[in-house]
């Protein structure tokens, strides 16, 4: 699986490597089956994410919109290169940002 997840109020996503054209639309369709459920957070674990382009944030966004408007969305254990593309995109302040616990 691209992306393993473990599925609940709170729903966690593995992300790595790179989110850009060719891997967004496979989350895409991963998110679209959370559509109607039951969750409250989304935690997009981020520990190996080196890179996020349009395509990935169009991801985040359509998270919110799409599976649950009043829905945190959390961004966990990202670098600051990513932290910063969503700071310049003006997602940030949408957003959580977290670091995990031991």
């Amino acid at each position: 699986m691209d992306f393993p997840m473990s599925v609940g109020k709170e729903t966690r996503i593995t992300l790595g490597g790179k989110l850009d054209f060719a891997k967004a639309p496979k989350l895409l369709d991963v998110l679209a089956t959370l559509k109607g459920q039951d969750i409250s957070i989304i935690v997009f674990e981020c520990k190996n994410l080196t890179y996020i382009s349009s395509s990935g944030i169009r991801a985040i966004v359509f998270a919110q919109q799409k599976i649950a408007p009043n829905m945190t969305i959390v961004i966990e254990d990202s670098c600051d290169a990513v932290v910063e593309i969503l700071d310049t995109c003006g997602i940030a302040d949408y957003l959580e940002f977290t670091t995990s616990k031991p």
